[in-house]
């Protein structure tokens, strides 16, 4: 186990805000920063990394949790390896403990498929650059107009011909069959019991994880080739590697699409090769797959404004169709753009120039639209032709739910020429899903309490001589998760601390911590002190109140009895809680006109 005294040492030398801008667009308000939730879909920023705290936290959703938990949660990786990945970035060594043999084995198979797919790019990068065998991907790089300086930034390689010249090099520099073969970098032949490269007589382009380190490959074929070889060849899914969760190019894309609030999605390596080249940093593409929810999720991380150059073949309209719910499902504004006279954007930008790929940008049209136009092709115009097409549109709209579907129901009937009501009463007729059981209601502190955490979060120091008055911990809450929480904010615990112990004990708890550090200032440092006393005697007030009431019930009933011992001895401890409650009350009555 990593010791805290070095895990609290990464989390203070690791920017959160940094780590964070990697995979979420943050822009400054006040002493935060705020974007799109990576963890549920949203059309306003409700996520707030606070740097002070060290912590971020979702107002919508309540997902919360510091450095760590945040590469936990979007990379899906173990806590241990999102402290090393961020020591290593920050300084600090770690020395390792003995770990088990089952995370040495997982954490030495990752490393060494990395490796290993460093390795190779290495190798194929060096090929392309200088070596006497990369002279017919060089050529071909020269004909399509790819400069050397483009070639360097995405790493650009060739596989030449010949069955074992990858395998070969590495075995050489120590890379076992095994590994090569879990790397998809070789195959083997059952029936004669060899193995052979799987890319050979091709352009190699990289494709690199979030943090830029090549995970698999795609292969181009080179003219000339065998007519049956697939134009281009990807890597087998891999430990490491799922083409549903992987653009090509995002790692370089990064910095531009926040900075431009754009991602352009083309089909192919080349079209974003090509586009970066010509100025457009912020284009990507899948991995020889259509674009998955998997993809968008991470688009909608960064930016919700999408341009999709599909091709411009019939194949092409039919993606650009097909990819339409995912862009609706998750919020992304997809707008679809024509290159006349191009098949694609490497084309377009081949014989036109960038300055007329920016103007065509300025001509983009909403990819529902595109999809609306071609289900009124199919159906006409007319009024049994346009109910036609809303009852080809409905299944799609189903789909979609609360403000997302609000908003395409009112284009699309808007586009379609028919009113509103009609399609939405045509929606509204979809099939109920079965009766869910409602999950259960999340705790929320009353005013006082969440008041009161807010302060402990915020100025332990100043409340808890305060606090440490307090003779029945009762009074201020009847969980001991709160009070658990409250002691450990007090006792001098950072806040990251006290969220990590929450998330796995308490997570209610976690998120309401988390919400007090993101909201604003509720009180100034210098009134810290004086708002505790008044809310800790807001909370003995409503008690008081509850036994007075009690007591004097108790009064009455004496009263009627004749028992005179219990009638007096209800007497006096009502007097004496009256008088506590006269010097709460003139306490509370201060603090209102401080507030006021």
């Amino acid at each position: 186990m990593i010791p805290k005294h070095v895990v609290d040492e990464v989390r203070v030398r690791a920017d959160i805000v940094s780590v964070i801008s990697a995979t979420v667009t943050l822009r400054r308000r006040g002493s935060s920063w705020v974007g799109l939730c990576p963890f549920h879909n949203e059309k306003t920023g409700s996520f707030n990394v606070i740097p002070t705290k060290q912590i971020y936290h979702c107002f919508g959703c309540g997902a919360g949790g510091d450095v760590f938990t945040f590469l936990q949660k979007t990379r899906g990786v173990a806590f241990i390896d999102a402290v090393k990945e961020l020591a290593a970035q920050t300084g600090v060594v770690i020395e390792e403990r003995q770990l088990s043999p089952e995370e040495t084995a997982r954490l030495n198979r990752r490393k060494d498929l990395y490796d290993t797919c460093e390795a190779a790019a290495r190798w194929f990068e060096t090929t392309l650059l200088v070596g006497r065998d990369g002279a017919p991907g060089r050529a071909y790089l020269e004909k399509r107009g790819v400069t050397l300086d483009t070639a360097k930034r995405y790493r650009l390689g060739f596989a030449p011909e010949g069955w074992n010249n990858l395998e070969n090099h590495l075995r050489k520099e120590g890379y076992d069959l095994d590994l090569l073969l879990r790397a998809g970098l070789i195959k083997k032949q059952e029936e004669r019991q060899t193995t052979y490269d799987v890319f050979r007589g091709r352009l190699l382009f990289p494709i690199t994880d979030d943090r830029a380190r090549p995970i698999a490959f795609g292969g181009r074929v080179l003219p000339g080739a065998d007519k049956e070889a697939p134009k281009y060849l990807n890597s087998p899914g891999t430990e490491i590697y799922e083409k549903s969760k992987v653009l090509y190019g995002l790692s370089y894309a990064r910095n531009a699409v926040q900075r431009k609030d754009r991602l352009i999605v083309v089909e192919g390596y080349f079209d974003a090769v090509s586009l970066w080249q010509a100025g457009f940093e912020e284009a990507v593409a899948p991995c020889g797959t259509a674009l998955t929810a998997q993809h968008l999720e991470m688009v909608r991380r960064l930016t919700t404004k999408v341009v999709a150059l599909f091709d411009t073949d019939e194949a092409g309209i039919n993606a650009a169709l097909r990819s339409l719910e995912l862009f609706l499902a998750a919020g992304v504004q997809a707008m679809r753009l024509d290159l006349p006279g191009a098949k694609d954007p490497d084309e377009y930008v081949m014989k036109n120039g960038a300055a007329a790929f920016e103007e065509r940008l300025t001509k983009t049209e909403p990819l529902l639209e595109l999809v609306i136009r071609r289900v009124l092709d199919r159906h006409g115009a007319s009024a049994e032709g346009r109910a036609r097409a809303v009852a080809e549109l409905v299944p799609t709209l189903r789909k979609l739910s609360g403000t997302v579907r609000d908003i395409t129901i009112r284009r699309a009937a808007g586009w379609l020429g028919v009113p509103e009501d009609e399609i939405l009463r045509e929606v509204g007729r979809a099939p109920q899903d079965a009766p869910q059981t409602p999950a259960p209601a999340r705790w929320t502190p009353d005013k006082d309490l969440a008041h009161l955490i807010w302060l402990v979060v915020h100025f332990p120091n100043e409340v808890k001589p305060i606090m440490a008055t307090v003779e029945d911990p009762g009074l201020v809450s009847d969980r001991s998760d709160v009070l658990q929480a409250i002691a450990r904010c007090l006792a001098g615990q950072t806040l990251p601390d006290v969220l990590a112990w929450a998330e796995t004990d308490a997570p209610d708890i976690a998120r309401v911590l988390a919400s007090a550090a993101a909201s604003p200032d509720l009180y100034r440092l210098e009134a810290a002190a004086f708002a505790c006393r008044g809310i800790l005697a807001g909370m003995e007030l409503r008690e008081l109140d509850a036994r007075i009431r009690r007591i004097t019930r108790e009064i009455e009933h004496g009263a009627t009895t004749g028992d005179k011992s219990s009638y007096m001895s209800r007497v006096v401890e009502s007097a004496t809680l009256n008088a506590r409650r006269v010097v709460l009350q003139k306490l509370l009555n201060r603090k209102a006109r401080a507030e006021g």
